[in-house]
Protein backbone atom coordinates (compact mmCIF):
# COMPACT_ATOMS: atom_id res chain seq x y z
CA UNK A 1 0.00 0.00 0.00
CA UNK A 2 1.30 3.19 -1.30
CA UNK A 3 2.19 5.50 1.87
CA UNK A 4 0.08 9.35 1.95
CA UNK A 5 2.46 11.82 0.82
CA UNK A 6 1.80 15.11 3.34
CA UNK A 7 0.42 18.46 2.26
CA UNK A 8 4.04 19.65 2.98
CA UNK A 9 5.68 17.68 0.57
CA UNK A 10 2.72 17.73 -2.17
CA UNK A 11 3.90 21.43 -2.06
CA UNK A 12 7.13 21.47 -2.66
CA UNK A 13 6.76 19.00 -5.40
CA UNK A 14 4.16 21.99 -7.00
CA UNK A 15 7.02 24.28 -6.15
CA UNK A 16 9.65 22.90 -7.80
CA UNK A 17 7.30 22.17 -10.85
CA UNK A 18 7.00 25.79 -11.46
CA UNK A 19 10.43 27.13 -10.68
CA UNK A 20 11.18 24.61 -13.29
CA UNK A 21 9.01 25.56 -15.54
CA UNK A 22 10.02 29.18 -15.26
CA UNK A 23 13.23 28.23 -15.75
CA UNK A 24 12.47 26.68 -19.26
CA UNK A 25 10.74 29.80 -20.42
CA UNK A 26 12.46 32.17 -21.76
CA UNK A 27 12.66 35.73 -20.17
CA UNK A 28 13.90 37.78 -22.94
CA UNK A 29 13.26 37.41 -26.35
CA UNK A 30 16.87 38.33 -27.38
CA UNK A 31 19.48 39.27 -25.64
CA UNK A 32 23.19 41.07 -27.17
CA UNK A 33 26.18 39.82 -25.03
CA UNK A 34 29.56 41.17 -24.55
CA UNK A 35 29.19 44.90 -26.08
CA UNK A 36 30.51 47.88 -25.37
CA UNK A 37 27.80 50.02 -24.57
CA UNK A 38 27.33 53.73 -24.92
CA UNK A 39 24.30 54.55 -23.81
CA UNK A 40 23.98 57.68 -25.44
CA UNK A 41 23.45 60.26 -23.02
CA UNK A 42 27.53 61.05 -23.48
CA UNK A 43 28.69 58.93 -20.59
CA UNK A 44 31.53 56.61 -21.06
CA UNK A 45 31.15 53.15 -22.35
CA UNK A 46 30.99 50.51 -20.16
CA UNK A 47 30.93 46.30 -21.05
CA UNK A 48 27.50 44.76 -20.38
CA UNK A 49 24.69 42.82 -21.90
CA UNK A 50 21.57 44.13 -23.41
CA UNK A 51 18.18 42.24 -22.63
CA UNK A 52 15.11 42.84 -25.20
CA UNK A 53 11.38 41.74 -23.82
CA UNK A 54 8.63 42.90 -26.75
CA UNK A 55 9.54 46.31 -27.97
CA UNK A 56 11.50 47.31 -25.07
CA UNK A 57 14.55 47.36 -23.76
CA UNK A 58 13.90 44.82 -20.33
CA UNK A 59 17.74 44.96 -19.00
CA UNK A 60 20.92 46.51 -18.82
CA UNK A 61 23.62 44.51 -17.01
CA UNK A 62 27.41 43.78 -16.90
CA UNK A 63 26.06 39.98 -17.23
CA UNK A 64 22.62 38.71 -18.41
CA UNK A 65 22.54 35.07 -17.31
CA UNK A 66 18.65 34.63 -17.78
CA UNK A 67 17.27 32.72 -20.65
CA UNK A 68 16.62 34.19 -24.13
CA UNK A 69 14.59 33.25 -27.39
CA UNK A 70 17.84 33.98 -29.63
CA UNK A 71 21.24 35.54 -28.06
CA UNK A 72 23.21 37.81 -30.22
CA UNK A 73 27.07 37.82 -29.45
CA UNK A 74 28.73 41.30 -30.04
CA UNK A 75 31.75 40.36 -29.93
CA UNK A 76 33.06 43.79 -27.50
CA UNK A 77 31.76 45.56 -30.48
CA UNK A 78 29.98 48.80 -29.16
CA UNK A 79 25.99 48.62 -28.65
CA UNK A 80 24.32 51.88 -28.90
CA UNK A 81 20.79 53.64 -29.32
CA UNK A 82 19.36 53.73 -32.68
CA UNK A 83 20.41 57.04 -34.42
CA UNK A 84 17.55 59.55 -34.77
CA UNK A 85 18.30 61.49 -38.04
CA UNK A 86 16.14 64.97 -37.72
CA UNK A 87 16.43 65.68 -41.13
CA UNK A 88 15.47 63.08 -44.07
CA UNK A 89 14.00 63.65 -47.62
CA UNK A 90 11.45 60.90 -47.31
CA UNK A 91 8.49 62.57 -48.72
CA UNK A 92 10.42 63.80 -51.78
CA UNK A 93 13.78 65.22 -52.80
CA UNK A 94 15.54 68.63 -51.33
CA UNK A 95 14.22 71.90 -52.69
CA UNK A 96 11.05 69.78 -54.77
CA UNK A 97 7.59 69.51 -52.77
CA UNK A 98 6.60 66.27 -52.00
CA UNK A 99 5.21 65.07 -55.68
CA UNK A 100 6.32 61.74 -55.09
CA UNK A 101 6.72 59.78 -51.71
CA UNK A 102 10.24 57.94 -51.54
CA UNK A 103 9.42 55.86 -48.17
CA UNK A 104 6.38 54.37 -50.35
CA UNK A 105 8.70 53.36 -53.04
CA UNK A 106 11.66 51.98 -50.67
CA UNK A 107 9.67 51.34 -47.65
CA UNK A 108 12.96 49.38 -46.29
CA UNK A 109 15.32 52.69 -46.43
CA UNK A 110 18.23 50.29 -46.78
CA UNK A 111 20.55 53.39 -47.38
CA UNK A 112 19.54 54.61 -43.58
CA UNK A 113 19.13 51.32 -41.57
CA UNK A 114 22.77 49.79 -43.10
CA UNK A 115 23.84 53.04 -41.36
CA UNK A 116 21.93 52.17 -37.73
CA UNK A 117 19.28 54.72 -38.53
CA UNK A 118 16.23 53.54 -36.41
CA UNK A 119 14.09 56.91 -36.89
CA UNK A 120 13.70 59.14 -39.56
CA UNK A 121 12.08 62.97 -39.21
CA UNK A 122 11.14 64.34 -42.21
CA UNK A 123 9.22 66.83 -44.04
CA UNK A 124 11.89 69.57 -43.49
CA UNK A 125 13.22 73.20 -45.39
CA UNK A 126 9.20 73.68 -45.60
CA UNK A 127 8.34 71.09 -47.48
CA UNK A 128 5.34 68.69 -46.28
CA UNK A 129 2.22 66.91 -47.70
CA UNK A 130 -0.88 69.21 -46.86
CA UNK A 131 -2.70 67.76 -44.92
CA UNK A 132 -0.45 65.47 -43.36
CA UNK A 133 -2.80 62.41 -41.87
CA UNK A 134 -4.16 60.84 -45.07
CA UNK A 135 -0.12 60.32 -46.00
CA UNK A 136 0.90 59.57 -42.95
CA UNK A 137 -2.09 56.66 -43.02
CA UNK A 138 -0.65 55.28 -46.12
CA UNK A 139 2.64 54.95 -45.03
CA UNK A 140 1.75 52.99 -41.56
CA UNK A 141 -0.57 50.69 -44.28
CA UNK A 142 2.23 50.48 -46.57
CA UNK A 143 4.70 48.72 -43.34
CA UNK A 144 8.11 50.73 -42.96
CA UNK A 145 11.48 49.36 -41.85
CA UNK A 146 12.49 52.71 -39.72
CA UNK A 147 10.23 54.71 -37.37
CA UNK A 148 9.15 57.69 -39.22
CA UNK A 149 7.88 61.19 -37.83
CA UNK A 150 7.68 64.51 -40.06
CA UNK A 151 6.77 68.08 -39.66
CA UNK A 152 4.48 70.62 -41.29
CA UNK A 153 5.98 72.39 -43.51
CA UNK A 154 5.37 76.50 -44.06
CA UNK A 155 6.07 76.21 -47.85
CA UNK A 156 3.29 74.12 -48.60
CA UNK A 157 1.09 75.31 -46.42
CA UNK A 158 2.02 78.99 -47.89
CA UNK A 159 1.27 77.40 -51.37
CA UNK A 160 -1.74 75.78 -50.58
CA UNK A 161 -3.65 78.88 -49.65
CA UNK A 162 -2.22 81.39 -52.01
CA UNK A 163 0.06 80.01 -54.66
CA UNK A 164 3.76 80.37 -55.30
CA UNK A 165 3.71 84.63 -55.68
CA UNK A 166 5.52 87.05 -54.25
CA UNK A 167 3.27 88.87 -51.78
CA UNK A 168 2.36 89.23 -48.07
CA UNK A 169 -1.08 87.30 -47.19
CA UNK A 170 -4.26 88.71 -46.27
CA UNK A 171 -5.79 88.29 -43.26
CA UNK A 172 -8.15 85.59 -44.31
CA UNK A 173 -5.28 83.71 -46.08
CA UNK A 174 -2.95 84.15 -42.60
CA UNK A 175 -5.80 82.62 -40.94
CA UNK A 176 -6.05 80.11 -42.86
CA UNK A 177 -2.61 79.38 -42.79
CA UNK A 178 -2.79 79.42 -39.20
CA UNK A 179 -5.74 76.60 -39.31
CA UNK A 180 -3.23 74.20 -41.50
CA UNK A 181 -0.40 74.58 -38.98
CA UNK A 182 -3.09 73.52 -36.35
CA UNK A 183 -4.67 70.68 -38.27
CA UNK A 184 -0.69 69.78 -39.26
CA UNK A 185 0.03 69.41 -35.52
CA UNK A 186 -3.36 67.39 -34.84
CA UNK A 187 -2.41 65.38 -37.39
CA UNK A 188 0.95 64.49 -36.28
CA UNK A 189 3.70 66.60 -37.01
CA UNK A 190 6.47 67.43 -34.47
CA UNK A 191 6.72 71.38 -35.17
CA UNK A 192 7.01 73.74 -38.14
CA UNK A 193 9.64 73.35 -40.74
CA UNK A 194 10.75 76.15 -43.10
CA UNK A 195 12.29 76.80 -46.01
CA UNK A 196 13.31 80.60 -46.57
CA UNK A 197 15.53 79.77 -48.96
CA UNK A 198 12.75 78.00 -51.26
CA UNK A 199 10.12 80.03 -53.64
CA UNK A 200 7.31 80.36 -52.12
CA UNK A 201 8.23 80.41 -48.68
CA UNK A 202 11.35 83.27 -49.84
CA UNK A 203 9.07 85.48 -50.00
CA UNK A 204 7.52 85.39 -46.69
CA UNK A 205 8.50 88.15 -44.07
CA UNK A 206 9.67 87.14 -40.67
CA UNK A 207 6.33 88.17 -38.43
CA UNK A 208 4.44 85.75 -41.32
CA UNK A 209 6.63 82.84 -40.00
CA UNK A 210 6.25 83.93 -36.43
CA UNK A 211 2.72 83.63 -36.77
CA UNK A 212 2.38 80.15 -37.51
CA UNK A 213 4.89 79.62 -34.85
CA UNK A 214 2.76 80.81 -32.47
CA UNK A 215 0.65 78.33 -32.92
CA UNK A 216 3.13 75.39 -33.14
CA UNK A 217 4.39 76.70 -30.05
CA UNK A 218 1.35 76.83 -28.07
CA UNK A 219 0.95 73.34 -29.23
CA UNK A 220 4.23 72.07 -28.35
CA UNK A 221 5.93 71.96 -31.37
CA UNK A 222 9.46 73.28 -32.54
CA UNK A 223 10.83 75.31 -35.23
CA UNK A 224 13.50 74.14 -37.95
CA UNK A 225 14.71 76.32 -40.88
CA UNK A 226 16.61 76.00 -43.88
CA UNK A 227 17.71 79.61 -42.90
CA UNK A 228 16.87 82.25 -46.18
CA UNK A 229 20.64 83.07 -46.85
CA UNK A 230 23.40 80.47 -46.20
CA UNK A 231 25.65 82.94 -47.71
CA UNK A 232 27.20 86.43 -47.84
CA UNK A 233 23.96 87.29 -45.32
CA UNK A 234 24.13 83.75 -42.90
CA UNK A 235 24.88 85.84 -39.95
CA UNK A 236 21.34 87.90 -40.34
CA UNK A 237 19.59 84.52 -41.57
CA UNK A 238 20.50 83.00 -38.10
CA UNK A 239 19.15 86.22 -36.28
CA UNK A 240 16.21 85.76 -38.15
CA UNK A 241 16.13 82.08 -37.00
CA UNK A 242 16.74 83.07 -33.14
CA UNK A 243 14.53 85.91 -33.47
CA UNK A 244 11.22 83.31 -34.74
CA UNK A 245 11.78 81.18 -31.93
CA UNK A 246 12.20 83.88 -29.67
CA UNK A 247 9.11 85.88 -30.98
CA UNK A 248 7.18 82.70 -31.80
CA UNK A 249 7.95 81.38 -27.78
CA UNK A 250 9.20 77.84 -29.17
CA UNK A 251 12.58 75.85 -29.65
CA UNK A 252 13.87 76.63 -32.40
CA UNK A 253 16.63 75.33 -34.61
CA UNK A 254 19.63 75.79 -37.66
CA UNK A 255 19.19 72.88 -40.19
CA UNK A 256 22.33 72.10 -41.74
CA UNK A 257 23.86 74.66 -40.42
CA UNK A 258 26.69 75.40 -42.90
CA UNK A 259 28.70 78.48 -44.85
CA UNK A 260 28.39 78.20 -48.29
CA UNK A 261 30.92 80.69 -50.81
CA UNK A 262 34.60 80.46 -49.99
CA UNK A 263 34.34 84.54 -49.22
CA UNK A 264 32.12 83.28 -46.22
CA UNK A 265 34.60 80.89 -44.86
CA UNK A 266 34.69 80.93 -41.22
CA UNK A 267 31.63 82.70 -40.51
CA UNK A 268 30.69 79.81 -38.68
CA UNK A 269 32.83 81.37 -35.70
CA UNK A 270 30.30 84.64 -35.52
CA UNK A 271 27.07 82.88 -36.01
CA UNK A 272 28.21 80.20 -33.54
CA UNK A 273 28.58 82.91 -30.72
CA UNK A 274 25.17 84.49 -32.30
CA UNK A 275 23.69 80.78 -30.79
CA UNK A 276 25.86 81.09 -27.47
CA UNK A 277 24.63 84.49 -26.71
CA UNK A 278 20.98 83.79 -27.97
CA UNK A 279 21.48 80.43 -25.64
CA UNK A 280 22.40 82.73 -22.81
CA UNK A 281 19.84 85.00 -22.45
CA UNK A 282 17.34 81.73 -22.54
CA UNK A 283 16.14 81.71 -26.14
CA UNK A 284 15.94 77.46 -27.00
CA UNK A 285 18.54 77.44 -30.09
CA UNK A 286 20.04 75.11 -31.39
CA UNK A 287 21.94 73.59 -34.92
CA UNK A 288 21.91 70.57 -36.74
CA UNK A 289 24.65 69.83 -39.16
CA UNK A 290 25.62 67.00 -41.65
CA UNK A 291 29.70 66.02 -42.69
CA UNK A 292 30.54 67.21 -46.31
CA UNK A 293 31.91 70.12 -47.62
CA UNK A 294 28.75 70.11 -50.73
CA UNK A 295 25.19 70.74 -50.21
CA UNK A 296 22.72 69.53 -52.35
CA UNK A 297 19.15 71.22 -54.12
CA UNK A 298 17.58 71.55 -57.41
CA UNK A 299 19.40 73.40 -60.06
CA UNK A 300 16.79 76.05 -60.06
CA UNK A 301 16.60 76.88 -56.49
CA UNK A 302 20.49 76.92 -56.16
CA UNK A 303 21.35 78.90 -59.97
CA UNK A 304 18.46 81.13 -59.96
CA UNK A 305 17.58 84.53 -58.13
CA UNK A 306 14.34 84.12 -56.15
CA UNK A 307 12.71 86.65 -57.88
CA UNK A 308 12.72 84.52 -61.09
CA UNK A 309 11.56 81.42 -59.87
CA UNK A 310 8.17 83.36 -58.61
CA UNK A 311 5.01 81.53 -59.87
CA UNK A 312 4.32 78.80 -61.99
CA UNK A 313 6.65 76.46 -63.84
CA UNK A 314 5.29 78.43 -67.08
CA UNK A 315 5.65 81.99 -65.62
CA UNK A 316 9.53 80.29 -65.17
CA UNK A 317 9.55 79.49 -68.57
CA UNK A 318 7.77 82.44 -69.88
CA UNK A 319 10.85 84.83 -68.29
CA UNK A 320 13.38 82.46 -69.88
CA UNK A 321 11.97 82.64 -73.10
CA UNK A 322 12.05 86.92 -72.96
CA UNK A 323 15.54 87.38 -73.89
CA UNK A 324 16.08 90.40 -71.75
CA UNK A 325 14.91 88.86 -69.32
CA UNK A 326 16.88 85.40 -69.34
CA UNK A 327 19.87 87.98 -69.62
CA UNK A 328 18.98 89.20 -66.16
CA UNK A 329 18.58 85.50 -64.59
CA UNK A 330 21.84 84.72 -66.45
CA UNK A 331 23.70 87.45 -64.67
CA UNK A 332 22.29 86.52 -61.48
CA UNK A 333 23.73 82.67 -62.03
CA UNK A 334 27.00 83.79 -62.75
CA UNK A 335 26.58 85.93 -59.74
CA UNK A 336 25.50 82.73 -57.89
CA UNK A 337 28.30 80.51 -59.61
CA UNK A 338 31.23 82.99 -58.92
CA UNK A 339 30.32 83.93 -54.88
CA UNK A 340 28.07 81.27 -53.71
CA UNK A 341 27.00 77.67 -54.42
CA UNK A 342 29.26 77.40 -57.21
CA UNK A 343 31.76 77.85 -55.16
CA UNK A 344 33.36 80.18 -57.99
CA UNK A 345 33.67 77.60 -60.76
CA UNK A 346 31.19 75.69 -62.45
CA UNK A 347 33.52 72.47 -61.69
CA UNK A 348 32.38 72.60 -58.81
CA UNK A 349 28.45 72.05 -60.02
CA UNK A 350 27.54 68.20 -59.91
CA UNK A 351 24.64 66.87 -61.81
CA UNK A 352 23.12 64.55 -59.32
CA UNK A 353 19.51 64.03 -61.21
CA UNK A 354 17.84 64.56 -64.19
CA UNK A 355 14.51 62.83 -64.87
CA UNK A 356 14.18 63.91 -68.55
CA UNK A 357 18.02 62.86 -69.11
CA UNK A 358 19.68 60.34 -66.53
CA UNK A 359 22.62 60.51 -68.17
CA UNK A 360 23.32 63.53 -67.22
CA UNK A 361 23.71 62.73 -63.53
CA UNK A 362 27.08 62.85 -62.23
CA UNK A 363 28.23 65.28 -64.94
CA UNK A 364 29.95 68.54 -63.82
CA UNK A 365 28.05 71.69 -64.95
CA UNK A 366 31.50 72.81 -67.20
CA UNK A 367 30.79 69.71 -69.18
CA UNK A 368 27.67 69.41 -69.48
CA UNK A 369 28.32 73.36 -71.18
CA UNK A 370 30.66 71.26 -73.43
CA UNK A 371 28.73 68.83 -74.51
CA UNK A 372 26.53 71.29 -75.89
CA UNK A 373 28.94 72.92 -77.91
CA UNK A 374 29.84 76.01 -75.15
CA UNK A 375 33.30 77.09 -74.00
CA UNK A 376 33.45 75.75 -69.68
CA UNK A 377 33.41 79.82 -69.21
CA UNK A 378 31.26 80.78 -66.27
CA UNK A 379 29.27 82.45 -68.60
CA UNK A 380 28.11 79.58 -70.44
CA UNK A 381 27.72 77.07 -67.67
CA UNK A 382 25.26 79.96 -66.61
CA UNK A 383 23.72 79.44 -69.44
CA UNK A 384 23.67 75.80 -69.35
CA UNK A 385 22.10 76.02 -66.23
CA UNK A 386 19.19 77.78 -67.43
CA UNK A 387 18.82 75.08 -70.08
CA UNK A 388 18.74 72.78 -67.94
CA UNK A 389 15.73 74.16 -66.08
CA UNK A 390 14.28 74.38 -69.23
CA UNK A 391 14.42 71.31 -69.61
CA UNK A 392 12.47 69.95 -67.16
CA UNK A 393 15.03 71.15 -64.09
CA UNK A 394 17.75 68.42 -62.49
CA UNK A 395 19.27 68.29 -59.12
CA UNK A 396 22.39 69.24 -58.31
CA UNK A 397 25.67 69.07 -55.50
CA UNK A 398 27.42 72.34 -54.80
CA UNK A 399 31.17 71.80 -54.03
CA UNK A 400 31.43 75.30 -52.07
CA UNK A 401 31.37 74.44 -47.99
CA UNK A 402 34.79 74.45 -45.77
CA UNK A 403 36.44 71.96 -43.87
CA UNK A 404 36.91 73.91 -40.53
CA UNK A 405 33.35 75.26 -40.68
CA UNK A 406 32.14 71.47 -40.61
CA UNK A 407 34.54 70.74 -38.05
CA UNK A 408 33.43 73.49 -35.89
CA UNK A 409 29.84 73.06 -36.12
CA UNK A 410 30.65 69.42 -35.60
CA UNK A 411 32.09 70.38 -32.35
CA UNK A 412 29.42 72.90 -30.88
CA UNK A 413 27.33 71.55 -27.61
CA UNK A 414 24.50 72.82 -29.68
CA UNK A 415 24.58 70.81 -32.56
CA UNK A 416 23.66 67.53 -33.57
CA UNK A 417 23.52 65.67 -36.92
CA UNK A 418 21.13 65.64 -39.67
CA UNK A 419 22.06 63.85 -43.01
CA UNK A 420 19.46 66.19 -45.21
CA UNK A 421 19.54 62.98 -47.74
CA UNK A 422 16.99 60.83 -48.77
CA UNK A 423 15.13 58.26 -49.10
CA UNK A 424 16.89 56.19 -52.07
CA UNK A 425 16.67 53.62 -54.78
CA UNK A 426 19.88 51.66 -54.78
CA UNK A 427 21.60 52.94 -58.22
CA UNK A 428 19.33 55.11 -59.39
CA UNK A 429 21.05 58.87 -60.17
CA UNK A 430 24.04 60.45 -58.17
CA UNK A 431 22.70 61.55 -55.21
CA UNK A 432 24.55 63.09 -52.49
CA UNK A 433 26.72 60.41 -50.56
CA UNK A 434 24.99 62.04 -47.57
CA UNK A 435 21.94 60.17 -48.25
CA UNK A 436 24.34 56.91 -47.64
CA UNK A 437 27.15 57.27 -45.63
CA UNK A 438 26.51 60.53 -42.62
CA UNK A 439 26.11 58.36 -39.72
CA UNK A 440 29.70 56.04 -40.97
CA UNK A 441 31.39 58.90 -41.78
CA UNK A 442 30.93 61.16 -38.57
CA UNK A 443 31.77 57.49 -36.65
CA UNK A 444 34.94 56.91 -39.12
CA UNK A 445 36.29 60.40 -40.16
CA UNK A 446 35.29 62.75 -37.09
CA UNK A 447 35.83 60.50 -34.32
CA UNK A 448 38.13 57.66 -35.18
CA UNK A 449 40.43 59.41 -37.28
CA UNK A 450 40.37 62.93 -36.63
CA UNK A 451 39.17 62.83 -33.26
CA UNK A 452 37.17 65.83 -33.53
CA UNK A 453 34.47 64.64 -31.28
CA UNK A 454 34.27 61.88 -28.85
CA UNK A 455 32.85 58.64 -29.76
CA UNK A 456 30.40 58.95 -26.37
CA UNK A 457 29.42 63.11 -27.56
CA UNK A 458 28.94 61.86 -31.39
CA UNK A 459 26.37 58.98 -30.43
CA UNK A 460 24.59 61.38 -28.01
CA UNK A 461 24.68 63.66 -31.34
CA UNK A 462 22.93 60.87 -33.49
CA UNK A 463 20.17 59.66 -30.59
CA UNK A 464 19.47 61.16 -27.20
CA UNK A 465 20.36 64.58 -28.37
CA UNK A 466 17.75 65.08 -31.65
CA UNK A 467 15.43 62.60 -29.80
CA UNK A 468 15.22 65.24 -26.81
CA UNK A 469 14.88 67.76 -29.45
CA UNK A 470 11.55 66.93 -30.38
CA UNK A 471 10.21 65.79 -27.46
CA UNK A 472 10.57 61.64 -28.23
CA UNK A 473 10.98 60.47 -24.48
CA UNK A 474 10.97 57.04 -24.96
CA UNK A 475 13.85 56.81 -27.64
CA UNK A 476 17.22 57.47 -28.44
CA UNK A 477 18.74 56.64 -24.57
CA UNK A 478 20.01 52.71 -23.57
CA UNK A 479 18.05 52.24 -20.68
CA UNK A 480 14.90 49.75 -19.46
CA UNK A 481 11.98 50.43 -20.33
CA UNK A 482 12.95 52.44 -23.75
CA UNK A 483 11.77 51.17 -26.53
CA UNK A 484 14.04 48.46 -28.13
CA UNK A 485 16.38 50.77 -30.92
CA UNK A 486 19.66 49.49 -31.00
CA UNK A 487 22.76 49.75 -33.67
CA UNK A 488 25.58 47.02 -33.15
CA UNK A 489 28.74 48.40 -35.10
CA UNK A 490 32.72 48.19 -35.10
CA UNK A 491 34.18 51.30 -34.11
CA UNK A 492 37.65 49.98 -35.42
CA UNK A 493 35.91 49.91 -39.23
CA UNK A 494 32.69 51.91 -39.31
CA UNK A 495 32.85 54.09 -42.30
CA UNK A 496 31.30 55.60 -45.01
CA UNK A 497 31.65 54.26 -48.25
CA UNK A 498 29.70 56.32 -50.65
CA UNK A 499 31.28 59.23 -52.77
CA UNK A 500 30.19 62.08 -54.71
CA UNK A 501 31.60 59.90 -58.03
CA UNK A 502 30.17 56.37 -56.50
CA UNK A 503 27.26 57.68 -54.50
CA UNK A 504 25.32 54.07 -54.30
CA UNK A 505 27.87 52.25 -51.47
CA UNK A 506 26.51 51.28 -48.31
CA UNK A 507 28.22 51.90 -45.02
CA UNK A 508 30.54 49.57 -43.70
CA UNK A 509 31.45 48.64 -39.96
CA UNK A 510 27.29 47.99 -38.94
CA UNK A 511 26.82 44.50 -37.87
CA UNK A 512 23.33 44.49 -36.31
CA UNK A 513 20.22 47.28 -36.21
CA UNK A 514 17.15 46.13 -34.13
CA UNK A 515 14.26 48.64 -34.62
CA UNK A 516 11.18 47.91 -32.26
CA UNK A 517 12.73 44.93 -30.68
CA UNK A 518 12.93 43.39 -33.84
CA UNK A 519 16.17 42.64 -36.01
CA UNK A 520 15.91 44.73 -39.17
CA UNK A 521 19.18 44.20 -40.47
CA UNK A 522 22.29 41.50 -39.49
CA UNK A 523 24.70 39.85 -41.47
CA UNK A 524 25.56 42.34 -44.09
CA UNK A 525 22.06 42.21 -45.13
CA UNK A 526 18.12 43.67 -44.47
CA UNK A 527 15.68 40.91 -42.73
CA UNK A 528 12.18 40.93 -44.04
CA UNK A 529 11.03 42.23 -40.62
CA UNK A 530 9.08 45.74 -41.15
CA UNK A 531 8.99 47.23 -37.50
CA UNK A 532 8.81 50.39 -38.65
CA UNK A 533 5.80 52.51 -36.82
CA UNK A 534 4.74 56.13 -36.82
CA UNK A 535 5.59 58.50 -34.46
CA UNK A 536 3.35 61.27 -33.95
CA UNK A 537 4.30 65.01 -32.00
CA UNK A 538 2.90 66.07 -29.11
CA UNK A 539 -0.35 67.60 -30.31
CA UNK A 540 -1.90 64.37 -32.06
CA UNK A 541 -5.26 63.83 -32.02
CA UNK A 542 -6.15 60.46 -33.31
Amino acid sequence: MRPKRSAAWLALVVTASVVALKAQVPRYDLVIRNARVVDGTGSPWFRGDVGIRGDQIAAIARRIDAASTRTIDAADQVIAPGFVDIHVHAFGGAGQPPSSLPIIEVPTADNYVRQGVTTLITGPDGFSPVPLRPVLELVARTGITPNLGTFIGHGSIRDAVFGSVNRAPTDSELDRMRSLAREGMRDGAFGLSTGLFYVPAAFSKTDEVVELAKVVGAMGGIHISHMRDEELGVEASVRETIAIGEQGGLPTQVTHHKVIGKTSWGKTVATLRQIDEARQRGVDVTVDVYPYPASSTTISAALMPIWAQEGSREDILKRLRDPATRRRIQVGAIQIILEGRGGGDARNVMVSRCDWNPSLAGQRLDDVAATRGKSRSVEDAADTALWLVESGDCGGIYFAIGEEDIQRVLRHPASMIGSDGQVVLFGRASPHPRSYGTFGRVLGRYVRDLKTLTLEDAIRKMSSYPAQRIGLGDRGILREGMKADLVVFDPATVRDMATFEQPHQYAQGVSVVVINGQVAFENGAMTSARPGRILYGPAHTP
